[in-house]
């Protein structure tokens, strides 16, 4: 009972952080006394039955098709119990418990890297704890999911031998000690490097009009003008902020290079193009960057649309370099899928510039989302967000500056940021850990499968 309840606050619009952490304990703990199957099945009905009321409006699905999805998500989680249970009776010893977690990330890896929301939703983006969450820059988000479910696993271990004392010690030995220092690696982390230089960035919101017209969309540079008269170097502005006739874009595009050479800014454009031939063809999605001389930057179209909107580009993020550090973007969605924005791991990015337009049920969890890979890949980002949370961080996630889209008045948010970025191992190795986790996964399924060939040959002898 307490391992379902836990299941409506473990993810989705309720999260209650331990809630992650309690989900899977008790829910190992009931499967140890199910037949595989029966454990199987209750636990996929339970997962589906909470998944149904925890992701209701935070994801772009409706009727039947949207409980098709919660199902297929049960039964994906449901299988790493069922492979445990299994295995779990050939194993012996606390290496037993590196099984369910390595599973887990397993199966974390492979919907986060087929399914088209990425991230979204991993049991990773449910800890606040930026102490935990500096894990992410040795190891990805795997290996906080990992933590998460060896956590489970290892006191189900414990449990199984009644808390014995040679048993307490061996746990300290294998999991705590390295937990432990994750946790001092994540407070030294926050602790140093307080010091820097920044630089001062505007994110201007998108006008409250449904005119798509010149006059509607000059109130940006108008706003990108106040921007600069009060200090800041760098202004662009949230998802498809500017939304233009594709005949309007090159006069608009040349006042706001005229406002960029007057002001002396850096000036990203986040702009809706709507082309002739619209609907047959989809509007662009894009932000258009234009340096201090008036000169154009570079482009970058949105390369993961929410599911349902199309495509717009080939997902090769580009950059620029700046007095300011090295700056390149990525719009809304994009920041869901470690995989894409990995490519700026030898870039040297300093920070990432993100548009983005979100809805109420998703926000403040999915600006937060975004933070995770700026503590992934070293960086600092700001994401602008309509319709949502917009916020600025450091590349440690801390929180710098935030406006909320539903309450603030002021259409501008301004942001000190530090100009250099870190490097970190995650973004010099990227997916090791999960591939670790593969492998494990596969050598306790090649010595399981031994076993019983072992064991049928044994009782074959017998006979």
């Amino acid at each position: 009972m307490i391992g379902l309840l836990a299941l409506f606050f473990y993810n989705g619009k309720w999260i209650i952080p331990i809630a992650a952490f309690i989900a899977p304990l008790f829910l190992i703990r009931f499967y140890r006394f199910q037949k595989p199957f029966v454990g199987f099945l209750l636990i996929t009905l339970a997962g589906w039955l909470s998944n149904i009321f925890i992701w209701k409006g935070m994801l772009p699905a409706s009727g039947y098709f949207y409980y098709f999805l919660m199902f297929m998500m049960s039964v994906f989680t449901a299988l790493t119990y069922l492979i445990d249970k299994i295995y779990s009776r050939r194993f012996k010893g606390p290496i037993s418990t590196l099984i369910f977690p390595s599973l887990y990330v397993v199966m974390e890896f492979i919907v986060v890297s087929t399914n088209p929301s990425g991230s979204y939703g991993t049991l990773a983006h449910t800890q606040s704890s930026l102490v935990l969450q500096q894990v992410f820059s040795i190891t990805g988000i795997w290996g906080l999911c990992f933590i998460i479910t060896w956590s489970a696993s290892m006191i189900n271990w414990l449990w199984d031998k009644s808390l014995e004392r040679s048993n307490l010690k061996q746990a300290l030995l294998i999991y705590g000690i390295p937990v432990l220092s994750l946790l001092l690696f994540g407070q030294i982390r926050l602790a140093i490097d307080t010091k820097y230089e920044t630089v001062r960035i505007a994110s201007i919101a998108k006008c409250k009009t449904n005119s798509a017209n010149l006059d509607d969309n000059s109130l940006f540079l108008e706003n990108s003008e106040l921007a600069a008269n009060s200090g800041a170097k760098i202004v662009f502005g949230t998802e498809t902020a500017i939304s233009l006739q594709e005949d309007e874009e090159e006069a608009f595009v040349d006042k706001a290079k005229t406002l960029a050479n007057t002001e002396d800014i850096y000036l990203g454009l986040p702009m809706q193009v709507i082309p002739k031939e619209y609907p047959e063809v989809l509007p662009e999605n894009k932000i258009l960057w234009v340096s201090p001389d008036g000169e154009e930057l570079l482009t970058y179209h949105k390369a993961k649309p929410t599911p349902g909107e199309g495509h717009y580009g080939d997902g090769t993020i580009k950059y620029f370099d700046s007095p300011h550090g090295r700056i390149a973007s990525a719009i809304c969605f994009d920041m869901d899928f470690p995989s894409l924005i990995k490519q700026v791991q030898n870039m040297n990015i300093d920070m990432m510039l993100v548009p983005g337009n979100d809805w109420e049920e998703i926000a403040p969890y999915h600006t937060f989302v975004a933070s995770s890979r700026a503590i992934e890949q070293g960086f600092n980002l700001v994401r602008a967000t309509s319709n949502g949370l917009s916020a600025s961080f450091n590349y440690k996630g801390q929180l710098l500056s935030s406006r909320d889209d539903f309450i603030a008045n002021d259409p501008i948010l301004f942001s000190d940021v530090p100009i250099n970025g870190r490097k970190t191992i995650y973004s010099k190795l990227g997916d090791y850990f999960a591939w670790l986790c593969i492998l494990i996964s596969l050598l306790a399924s090649v010595i399981y499968f031994r076993s019983l060939v072992v064991a049928r040959a044994g009782r074959r002898t017998n006979h």
